[in-house]
Parts: structure tokens; C-alpha cells; sequence
């Protein structure tokens, strides 16, 4: 009965496994950070609530958020593969039963936003939503990544709906719209929620272009474009409670100190998600400047 009433507002495909993609040998690779910095975003925290229905269950810094609903429960991106465990420990101990969780969603293909999400599907058996190129990037386990080649994988995993760009879904009292916002991945994906009594919160995803070939990638040669359209599509977007894919981007540690002090809204922050986009173009177009410097 959930999965139908979820499917009604869907374009649904199942998909094939996908080929493999193929990188320009050509191309140079940007170089893959450390597992260690992934392992110590990691470090568990226990879970909390940032809103009515919200809660966060994810790490010290890799992003996993809970949507409840009267019709079953929205779960955004799984952190590392490691961290599957410690996300269901976080769902269970609020009280909340993982097979509830219908749809689980994706900002972005890698090991620190997917690399949980076969085992959280497995468990839960929630029906995965994602982009389609971040649905070919997570059923190749990250591999042929445009910027990292093969350096980080993760547990390959099938997704089962294909979104596209202003999809809605409705889900008991919570309305879902995919933003895609690609740049950091080809197929990054924000999520925009309409909330119980009027509240709206958006999911950002990675605005950022860490040491990437940013003149003529050939991996990826929409990538300046795309990433400036995608600063545009969240700099227009005006919500209540702005959460990212990475706890440093909204402040998460702070925002947690306050609620803990008592402050109910800490998690209000209706300047974030510009304030957020604003230093991410700022960061890019020095990139970008100074990658055009060296290649005349």
C-alpha cells in the first residue's frame, strides 16, 4: 500500500545494471582525498531532532537525515559503508522501525554519501531514488568516477527510481522536489521538502570542485557551466531549515550546541543555503581564475 501511493507522483524504470563508463585516458585525475579523513567525518554522534518529523542520524560530519511520515519514512543518503551500522543503531534508538523507511534518496554517487546505502536498502527494503547519472555511478560501486578514476569505492547498489529535475513525490504529509544540482558530480541532486505546518527544508548537496580540472575536462565538459547553473538553482531556493550533505557546511556542530541548550530552533536558518552558495561560488571562480592563468 506505501510503495503504491508512493509511486503515483513517480516516472518509475527499473533499471539494468549499467555499463561501465569511459574515462579519457587523456584526461589527467584529480587526486583522491585519504580514507582517513572519511573515517574521522565518521565518527558516530548520537541522533537528535532538528525539526518536527527531521531528525538527524548520520556522523559528525557526513550527512544522513530521517523524514518521518504518517505513510512510512524518507531516509537521505547512508555515509560510508562503515557507517550503515551505526545509521540503523541512530533510527532504532529514536524509536523508529528501519522497515518503515520507504524510499531512501541520494545527493551524490561517492563512498561518504552512498557508500551505506546497499546495506540501509537491504535492511529496510526502501525503494532507492537518485539521478541517472548517479544511479549509473552507484551501480558501478563509484568506479569510473570523472575525477577520481577507481580510487574510491563503495558497495555497488541498484537504484529503483530514476529522478529527474523538478519531480515531485507525496508521502503522507511531507512533498519531495528533486533540484538537480550537478557540478561536484554529474548527477548531484538536492531535495527540497515541503514540511508539516508550512515549514520547507532543503537538502544541498556538494557545491564544491576540490582540486578539479576545471578548463576542458574531458571527463566532463559541461562541468563550469553546470556547476554555475547549479549556484544559480539553490541561490533561488528560500527555505526554513537548510541542511547539508557535510555538517561543516551548515554549521552543524554549532547549531547542535545550541539545541542542546535549549534553543527549539536552532536549526531554523533561513540565510544558510545562500550564505553556503555564495562561498561556494566564491571558492570556484578562484579555482577557475587560477586554473585559466596557468593554462595560457
Amino acid at each position: 500500500m506505501y510503495r503504491s501511493a508512493l509511486l503515483l507522483t513517480w516516472s518509475l524504470f527499473m533499471l539494468p545494471l549499467s555499463g561501465f563508463a569511459t574515462l579519457n585516458p587523456n584526461q589527467p585525475l584529480s587526486e583522491a582525498p585519504p580514507f582517513s579523513l572519511f573515517a574521522d567525518w565518521a565518527k558516530p554522534v548520537k541522533p537528535f531532532r532538528i525539526a518536527d518529523n527531521v531528525w538527524y542520524v548520520g556522523t559528525e560530519n557526513l550527512s544522513s537525515i530521517l523524514i518521518t511520515t504518517s505513510e512510512g519514512h524518507i531516509l537521505v543518503d547512508g555515509a560510508l559503508d562503515a557507517s550503515a551500522q551505526n545509521i540503523r543503531h541512530n533510527i532504532e534508538s529514536l524509536g523508529f522501525n528501519i522497515h518503515d523507511i520507504r524510499i531512501i534518496l541520494n545527493s551524490h554517487a561517492r563512498l561518504d554519501q552512498a557508500g551505506g546505502i546497499s546495506k540501509l536498502k537491504l535492511w529496510s527494503g526502501a525503494l532507492l531514488a537518485a539521478s541517472q547519472a548517479n544511479a549509473d555511478q552507484m551501480g558501478r560501486g563509484g568506479k569510473d568516477d570523472f575525477a577520481l578514476g577507481d580510487a574510491l569505492p563503495f558497495p555497488p547498489v541498484t537504484t529503483d527510481i530514476i529522478v529527474h529535475n523538478g519531480e515531485t513525490i507525496n508521502l503522507g504529509e511531507v512533498t519531495i522536489k528533486a533540484l538537480l544540482t550537478p557540478g561536484h558530480l554529474p548527477g548531484s541532486t538536492s531535495w527540497l521538502f515541503s514540511l508539516p505546518h508550512g515549514r520547507t527544508m532543503i537538502y544541498a548537496d556538494s557545491l564544491a570542485t576540490p582540486g578539479y580540472y576545471l578548463i576542458d575536462n574531458k571527463n566532463y565538459p559541461a562541468l563550469v557551466n553546470d556547476i554555475r547553473t547549479s549556484f544559480a538553482t539553490l541561490s533561488a531556493q528560500h527555505v526554513d531549515i537548510f541542511i547539508a550533505n557535510k555538517g561543516e557546511r551548515f554549521n552543524l556542530a554549532e547549531k547542535r550546541t545550541r539545541l542542546y541548550a535549549g534553543d527549539k530552533n536552532a536549526f531554523t536558518d533561513r540565510d544558510g543555503l545562500q550564505k553556503y552558495v555564495s562561498q561556494s561560488k566564491q571558492t570556484f571562480e578562484e579555482l577557475l581564475k587560477k586554473q585559466a592563468g596557468f593554462s595560457k
